[in-house]
């Protein structure tokens, strides 16, 4: 964000909005420990898979009513979120004004504790913006509770069921001057960490890769594969599809851990209300000429 005279005022609002979520999140995090302490290992899976598909279609929600807000999903994870994200630049300008006019001093936890849409007409959106953070946040932690508990169990517990063989699980219907076109659409958004040739795509689609490619961006490949999909060109099945045939790698370097069907499934949550714009309008363009080849 230019106009670096203004970091002090948003450093000052970001203690505010720091301590509401921070507080929010120890509730949270510390509500669903007490409500699972006592259960056997497969009954607190159980309640924790509940527990974010609620916090999910909350997250949901508050980006359906709050579209202004759809950019803190890519950084609500930022320590200095409110000035690195696009948030204050989604602002109408009155709206700017507010919150480099408000005198930070005068916040009053209390006030906010009682009510906590007290300051929305000060600081628009402001309880949004916490709820938002909150929510992204704690569906982080229950999605790290879910690989922690993965990633430490026996190997024999986590073997994958033989898959059975098919000559098309992904009931493609693509024909190869499809997929030759969808090539250029992976490589022009710099899909995966290389660039794909028509005969590597098809061979993904057939699930059997020369070589498994790591993905750049997990929310662009559920953005592709769902439009495929949407548009009844492959299963709607896809998740388990890549899941299973063990697809793709996640973009973490440090490791090589392939992608599975909650990557997948957390990636379609948040790309269903994204606004196509960037490289999802670039792969939406694509997808909307596809099926006229």
């Amino acid at each position: 964000m230019e106009g670096m005279e203004l970091k002090p005022q948003f450093d000052e609002l970001q203690k505010i909005f720091d301590r509401c979520i921070k507080h929010a999140c120890r509730v949270l995090e510390e509500r669903i420990a007490t409500k699972t302490t006592r259960l056997d290992p497969e009954q607190r899976q159980e309640q924790e898979r509940l527990e974010y598909n609620r916090i999910a279609d909350e997250l949901a929600e508050l980006y359906l009513h709050h579209s202004v807000l759809s950019d803190l999903r890519f950084c609500y994870s930022e320590p200095a979120f409110l000035w690195e994200g696009g948030f204050f630049e989604a602002l109408h300008a009155d709206e700017k004004k507010k919150y480099l006019a408000f005198f930070v001093p005068s916040f009053d936890y209390s006030r906010y504790e009682r009510d906590n849409t007290a300051y929305d007409a000060e600081l628009p959106y402001f309880s949004a913006v916490v709820n938002i953070v909150v929510r992204e946040r704690y569906a982080a932690y229950l999605r790290q509770r879910e690989t922690s508990r993965s990633e430490s169990a026996p190997k024999s517990a986590i073997a994958a069921l033989p898959i059975a063989e098919t000559e098309n699980p992904f009931d493609s219907i693509l024909t190869d001057e499809q997929i030759a076109y969808l090539a250029m659409a992976v490589n022009d958004v710099k899909m995966f960490n290389v660039s794909l040739s028509a005969d590597e795509l098809k061979a993904i689609f057939a699930c059997k890769p020369e070589a498994i490619v790591r993905s750049n961006n997990n929310r662009l490949v559920a953005f592709f594969f769902f439009g495929l999909s949407s548009r009844g060109l492959i299963t709607p099945n896809w998740q388990s599809v890549i899941a299973n045939h063990k697809l793709f790698l996640s973009k973490d370097t440090s490791r090589d851990k392939y992608i599975n069907q909650s990557d997948l499934s957390t990636a379609t949550n948040y790309i269903r209300d994204v606004g196509v714009e960037g490289k999802y309008a670039t792969l939406e363009k694509y997808l909307m000429q596809v099926k006229r080849l």
